[in-house]
């Protein structure tokens, strides 16, 4: 624990004296400290993501080799689809691409659309990977989305997230309780739908370009 240290000869503050003048403060400074604590930030996120990779594949639940093994996914391709997409160049996940991702997969989903989990949900990983019991598991996926079960998709929500990307309402088929998740957590149960290869994208741009 850090202990604070104090000067005990620490001069007393003078009040400010009627020629002092008041501080001026740079716009210009403010706003380069404002970008600097964003690239910061944005640094950090990626360190931390960085270290997760590393720390899963060293684990053996990620082989971070097998991702790049398909031999049919043509980068060029996928991104001049994303381009026509999001009318823009700049495939960066932002508010704005985002929105009209929205936008283009409203459009384009067809309804029903059966979903499920593309991986387990964070509340799971104590459960399957942790100290956490399988009985209070099997309790608390009672109340709480799991990515073994299948989702009817309700409607998505208007707005959207740069973390979390687009959100969707969706109804559990077993027992009709409701949720809300993030899209890029979910994925269409029957790969032979027209919507698989729609949600996919979405999953592999929001993944790859956030």
């Amino acid at each position: 624990m850090s202990k604070l240290y104090q000067n005990k000869n620490k001069k007393k503050l003078q009040p400010p004296g009627e020629d002092l003048k008041p501080l001026q403060i740079d716009e210009t400074i403010v706003s380069g400290l404002v970008n600097k604590q964003r690239e910061h930030f944005k640094e950090e996120l990626l360190n931390s993501m960085t270290n997760l990779i590393e720390q899963m594949e060293s684990m053996g639940f990620l082989n971070v080799s097998s991702l790049f093994e398909d031999d049919d996914f043509n980068v060029e391709e996928f991104e001049e689809k994303m381009e026509k997409i999001l009318g823009t160049d700049d495939l960066e996940v932002t508010s704005k691409t985002l929105n009209r991702y929205l936008k283009y997969l409203k459009a384009q989903i067809k309804l029903p659309c059966y979903l499920t989990g593309t991986e387990e949900f964070i509340w799971e990983e104590e459960y399957l990977y942790g100290s956490g019991s399988s009985s209070e598991y099997e309790k608390l996926k009672k109340t709480n989305p799991s990515y073994t079960d299948i989702f009817l998709l309700g409607q998505f929500q208007d707005k959207t997230d740069e973390m979390e990307g687009i959100l969707v309402d969706v109804k559990r088929v077993s027992d009709n309780r409701k949720f809300t998740i993030p899209l890029a957590e979910l994925k269409v149960s029957d790969e032979d739908s027209p919507n698989f290869s729609l949600i996919e994208d979405y999953l592999t741009w929001f993944v790859n370009y956030l």
